[in-house]
């Protein structure tokens, strides 16, 4: 079971995030609401890939993005960024930071269900 850690501070659309990736058999998740605990939320739970909002308080999720990939235990992680964001200068800062996937709130959890797999799946292939 592939484990997914969903790192937004809007409570709600994380339980709703979670509850629907468990439903599908497929993953474990966890949710993390506060940034600033992220570095010790993702080594605790080790998840094959990330699901982070941009804009939370105290630490955004491109700070989010670079204090996880500096550290080494951490920085192998696949994140796909899930933001109300959505304009041209934050999606080409988020890829230049890595994220492998960037997801514009609101979608459809299909999309997003399609595009945690392709993500996990060429994890796998490295």
């Amino acid at each position: 079971m592939k484990r997914i850690l969903i790192i937004d501070d809007e409570e709600d659309f994380a339980r709703f995030i979670k509850k629907n990736l468990e439903e599908t058999g497929e993953f474990k998740a966890e949710m993390l609401n506060d940034a600033k605990d992220v570095l010790k939320g993702a080594k605790l739970f080790m998840p094959d890939l990330i699901l982070l909002d941009l804009v939370m308080p105290d630490i955004g999720g491109l700070e989010v993005c670079e204090i996880l990939n500096n550290d080494k235990d951490t920085q192998e992680i696949p994140i796909i960024i899930v933001s109300a964001l959505g304009g041209y200068t934050d999606i080409k800062r988020a890829y230049k930071l890595g994220v492998i996937g960037y997801l514009t709130k609101p979608f459809d959890f299909s999309h997003l269900l399609d595009e945690v797999r392709k993500a996990l799946s060429r994890k796998e292939g490295k």
